[in-house]
């Protein structure tokens, strides 16, 4: 029953507490005892501090720990205008970059010259300095006797005042004194009870910040706010201001802040706190210099408040001295009190005087390493040496184990590599060759100096100078300079067809009024002026296409340039050039064959036509195929970590040492190699001897070069050796080494045996090997082989025949242009006479009726045991076929039913026309013609009136042309005329064969 009444009874006194009225403190007593508590010890004391709490404004929950957090605003923002970004140039940055020569800023502002938020965050106790000032709220924490805290703020007049204490003196007083003091007087007020003071909320202030800052006005900041601070919230310093001259007003006092002080860490720099009623004032910047060159930190620096000048060492101090430990050269740029300026050296020893305006320049006076070489190029262990521990070449070339091959490099090549030395007194770079292989075998050495650079070639680069060098060889004439001949790039097609217009309108009247030259201009895709050429459509376009070297050879009759001479095309590839000018390494790569091309011909690997362009042909189709199933391999650079003009130099003289090796060896070519190289070397460069080279007979071709007498004499000397003794064989610049192969009796080739033969296929055949031989080899003939009508194919003769069409073509070319061109024929040629013959051109150009090659041969062996001469030697590539017992004659041409009748003896050629229904009415019947079973054509008059009948065989082809009519072009007609028998005894050929 009693706890329940003490429950309830202070269950009403929270209740009352929680209504918000207030009792006096008697009352809260009274209440206390009613409840049976306030000895401190039960709920009933905790509730009486809480009322104390309420009528004195004191708190007196305990602290965790002596020392309570200050809890002060979390941030001051500054005004909105203030936030300002470190903008364009000042004036003095721009006079000052302008008389240095390149741009610079002004040290400092960019960390002073913007504004910001101040956040004042402290955690535990303020530090002993910290001054008190009316506002500040102390913390009074009891342990011992009496568990108390008690809190209480600095009053106006500047005391602290506790129950049960004296008062005690606090503004002004920094807290560590006031501490003392107070922790005396509660010790003798308050025995056997521990005393703890500290800073709760920290009181606030206002600060006024004028002169040059982007915001000035008045700030309120926290009692633990300093000049930064204040500066911060005011936007920034100006780059017209002052930094080392901001000037903090007290009262009477005045006192002075450099931020140059802070910004370089200076020991003795520091900050000023902030007291109520402070004034921060940044002046106007005073005087300035400015560094740059080769120092750490170039900018324009301000010199201390009222100073116009310092020393020079000062000022690198400022600057953060020079970039680098070295030799230094100090100018300055002064104004003379005239207003002129001018360069003066002076001492590195910083000695100098700098005034106010003045530019300084440092510079290196050398930048040369000394004892010291590099290795580069194809090697493993690329990077650089002392001199005093590779004096020579042996000593930089220890081992073989740094040649080692890496993946997706080419190989070193050590027969030709270079050494390239900086002459010192001429300042020119110069290229020493030698051989890695001989300094490795102890053969050969050279001293290096210091600055040396030792490049190893590897075998993309070798390929390349060795390609250039022959390239030197076989056209001796250098140029003076190695930049690229101007190529014109492809010509718009626009623009062209403007020109071509041009050119066409300055025809001659009589021309320019012929359409069919129209049609010619065709041919070249030419555009007439407007009312000429409207029949030019269709056959022009068609000859164009079909005939591209009759549009060529018509565009230059017509005062054209052919398409040829206007489109160069894109420019040629460095390494096709006659001197070595490589650009810059990206420009020139290889790929890992040694194949060089452009380095941008690797971006793109498709092949892309003109605007307008036509249809590839097949060549071009089939080549743009492979090039997209086969990609280009990745490309690698060539003379990397060489110069320009390094490059070039190295190129140039290593020209200078190959030779040339060909015949039975697996890669033939030109190679590098230095003086006295032995042949077994270069062998061994050039892939190995093939299994069948001659040893018995080999040549070397030596040049024997007089310079004084300007004359150079041809060696040439032949040896017989193994290969064990190629050692022994020296080689010079310049030599040429052929291997020929073991002669041998076997041609190289095959012949074709088809047909009614015993065993037909390919054979191999001797040099000299008759077709007698090649006959009875193969069994001979089969009982149903007809020999008077064998074909026999030679492809050299199939490459006379294709050529003799081809002229014939160009011939029917010049022609007819010279006809079209004439005005005077225009009459008498109508244009279905020019296409028949511009057709027949274009079968000739594209092959149409291929040339076979025939070659009529005899091969009855009794007529060839009564003529030996008739017994043919065989070729490479021939083909021989017999054919069948024909049963008939075949009649083609202008007759009525051409085809085949069937033989018999007593007919002759008449006769065989007859039964064919006879010639039609545009039969040509003086120039009927017979075709042999074995090839041979014969004329049926035989040229003459008193001329037997030619003698049919089975399998003959009796051919009637068709008459044509007389032009006033005769040349063209007889022309015609012969080419059209060619065509029939090719297609009358190859009907044979198919038999």
């Amino acid at each position: 029953m009693m706890s329940g009444r003490i429950w309830a009874r202070r269950a009403l006194l929270v209740a009352a507490l929680a209504s918000g009225a207030t009792p006096g403190l008697a009352q809260a007593q009274a209440l206390s005892q009613l409840l049976g508590g306030g000895n401190g010890n039960d709920l009933t004391g905790d509730l009486l501090r809480t009322v104390q709490q309420r009528l004195t404004g004191q708190s007196t929950v305990p602290a965790l720990q002596p020392d309570t957090q200050v809890q002060n605003p979390p941030g001051y923002g500054p005004q909105a205008q203030a936030a300002q970004a470190y903008g364009p140039p000042s004036s003095i940055e721009r006079l000052m970059s302008a008389r240095a020569g390149q741009p610079i800023r002004q040290y400092g502002y960019e960390v002073f010259g913007r504004g910001g938020p101040v956040m004042v965050r402290q955690s535990g106790a303020l530090q002993d300095g910290y001054v008190l000032g009316e506002g500040d709220e102390i913390v009074l924490t009891l342990r011992g006797q009496q568990n108390a805290s008690y809190r209480t703020r600095v009053d106006r007049d500047g005391r602290v005042v506790f129950p049960g204490l004296p008062p005690i003196a606090g503004a002004g007083r920094s807290f560590g004194v006031f501490r003392e003091d107070m922790e005396d007087a509660a010790g003798r007020a308050l025995t056997g009870t521990e005393v703890l003071v500290s800073v709760g909320a920290v009181r606030q202030i206002a600060v006024r910040v004028t002169g040059e800052v982007n915001a000035p006005g008045l700030f309120n900041l926290s009692g633990l706010g300093t000049a930064m601070d204040a500066l911060s919230l005011a936007g920034g310093v100006k780059n017209t201001g002052s930094l080392r001259d901001v000037q903090v007003v007290r009262g009477g006092r005045s006192f002075r802040l450099d931020l140059y002080s802070l910004l370089m860490g200076d020991a003795s720099g520091h900050d000023i706190p902030l007291a109520e009623g402070d004034r921060i004032v940044v002046p106007l910047q005073t005087s300035a210099v400015a560094v740059v060159g080769q120092v750490k930190r170039p900018a324009i620096y301000e010199l201390p408040a009222g100073q116009a000048m310092a020393p020079l060492s000062t000022l690198m101090a400022m600057a953060g001295g020079t970039e680098v430990r070295g030799s230094y050269r100090y100018s300055i740029l002064r104004t003379r009190e005239d207003g002129r300026r001018e360069m003066v050296q002076v001492g590195a020893g910083g000695s100098a005087t700098v005034r106010d305006g003045d530019v300084v320049f440092v510079a290196p006076t050398a930048d040369v390493s000394l004892a010291k070489v590099e290795l580069r190029g194809a090697t493993t262990l690329n990077g650089a040496y002392p001199l005093e521990t590779v004096r020579s070449l042996r000593g930089l070339l220890a081992s073989s184990d740094m040649f080692a091959p890496t993946a997706g490099r080419p190989l070193p090549y050590l027969l030709a590599d270079a050494v390239i030395r900086l002459d010192p007194a001429t300042l020119q770079r110069v290229v020493i060759p030698f051989s890695a292989s001989d300094v490795l075998e102890g053969k050969a050495d050279v001293a290096l100096q210091s600055n040396d650079i030792v490049y190893i070639t590897n075998l993309a680069e070798m390929r390349y100078i060795a390609r250039k060098a022959g390239d030197l060889q076989r056209t001796p004439a250098r140029k003076v300079s190695d930049h690229f001949d101007p190529v014109a790039p492809p010509p718009v097609p626009d623009a062209t067809a403007a020109a071509l217009q041009a050119q066409a309108a300055a025809l001659p009247p009589g021309m320019a009024a012929d359409p069919r030259l129209a049609q010619l201009a065709a041919l070249q895709g030419m555009q007439m002026p407007a009312g000429q050429g409207a029949a030019a459509t269709g056959q022009g376009a068609s000859l164009a296409a079909a005939n591209p070297a009759y549009a060529a050879f018509a565009a230059g009759q017509l005062g054209q340039q052919p398409q040829a001479s206007q489109d160069q095309g894109p420019p040629k590839p460095e390494e096709e050039r006659l001197n070595p000018g490589i650009v810059a390494p990206p420009d020139l790569v290889t790929s890992q064959d040694g194949t060089t091309t452009r380095a941008d011909d690797d971006q793109d690997q498709t092949t892309s036509l003109p605007a307008g362009a036509g249809a590839l042909g097949a060549s071009q189709l089939g080549a743009s195929q492979a090039l997209a199933q086969h990609p280009r391999r990745p490309p690698l650079r060539l003379f990397v970590g060489l110069d320009d003009d390094t490059r070039r130099l190295l190129v140039g003289t290593l020209v200078n040492y190959h030779v040339t090796v060909v015949g039975e060896v697996n890669s033939p070519g030109d190679f590098l190699v230095m003086p006295g190289a032995t042949l077994d070397k270069v062998v061994q460069a050039a892939g190995g001897l093939t299994p069948k080279v001659d040893l018995h007979a080999f040549e070397v071709t030596s040049a024997d070069i007089d310079n004084a007498s300007g004359l150079s004499r041809t060696v040439r000397q032949s040896y017989g050796l193994p290969v064990a003794q190629f050692a022994q064989v020296a080689l010079k610049p310049f030599d040429r080494v052929r291997f020929n192969p073991v002669f041998s009796d076997r041609d190289t080739g095959d012949v074709t045996l088809a047909g009614e033969v015993k065993f037909p296929g390919g054979y191999e055949i001797l040099r000299g090997e008759h077709l007698s031989s090649l006959l009875a080899r193969a069994g001979g003939f089969t009982d149903a082989a007809y020999p008077a009508g064998v074909v026999f194919l030679r492809q050299s003769v199939a490459e006379a025949q294709r050529d003799t069409l081809q002229k014939e073509a160009d011939a029917l070319e010049r022609q007819i242009v010279a006809v079209v061109g004439n005005a005077s024929g225009k009459v008498q040629v109508t244009d279905g006479e020019i296409a028949y013959v511009t057709q027949m051109i274009s079968r000739l150009r594209q092959g149409a009726g291929p040339a076979s090659g025939r070659v009529a041969v005899h091969v009855n062996p009794r007529e060839i045991a009564a003529h030996p001469e008739l017994d043919i030697v065989m070729e490479p590539g021939d083909q021989l076929v017999v054919p069948r017992q024909p049963s008939a004659v075949v009649v083609s041409g202008e007759v009525m039913a051409p085809g085949g009748i069937q033989f018999r003896g007593d007919r002759g050629v008449d006769d065989y026309i007859a039964m064919a229904g006879g010639m039609t009415e545009i039969a040509d019947d003086d120039h009927v013609f017979v075709i042999q079973p074995d090839g041979s054509a014969v004329q049926v008059n035989g040229g003459g009136w008193l001329s037997a009948a030619p003698k049919l065989a089975p399998g003959s082809v009796i051919v009637v042309p068709r008459k044509l009519r007389h032009f006033t072009w005769d040349s063209i007609l007889m022309d015609i005329i012969q080419v059209t028998s060619q065509l029939a005894i090719t297609g009358a050929s190859l009907a044979v064969i198919s038999k």
